[in-house]
């Protein structure tokens, strides 16, 4: 009988857990901590002034964006990032950049 119950809690654990599991939120790997003002900043006057190629994640209104390239100041707290072999180019402003990262050219 002892057996029984003891069985019967595991089975409720598994179940329990496997709910949890299967409903919650998904767990996004990937996605960085918002950088703190300062630190941002600093980054980006960094990234601009020594050419370096940079990963941003931006804040979007529904996601989180993450894109490559190369900063260009165009006036204070708004960037355009490129990149030579991509026709896209992406106008940044401060307070959307969630993310930078820099990348190493091999």
């Amino acid at each position: 009988m002892e057996n029984l119950q003891h069985n019967n809690k595991g089975v409720s654990k598994f179940v329990y857990n496997s709910y949890q599991k299967l409903f919650s939120e998904p767990n996004f790997k990937g996605i960085e901590p918002q950088m703190p003002l300062f630190q941002l900043t600093n980054f980006l006057k960094q990234a601009v002034q020594n050419h370096y190629l940079v990963t941003i994640q931006i804040n979007g209104t529904d996601a989180v964006y993450e894109t490559t390239g190369f900063l260009t100041e165009v006036s204070e707290n708004r960037f355009i990032l490129s990149r030579s072999h991509q026709n896209v180019t992406y106008l940044l402003q401060l307070h959307n950049i969630r993310f930078v990262k820099r990348l190493s050219i091999n």
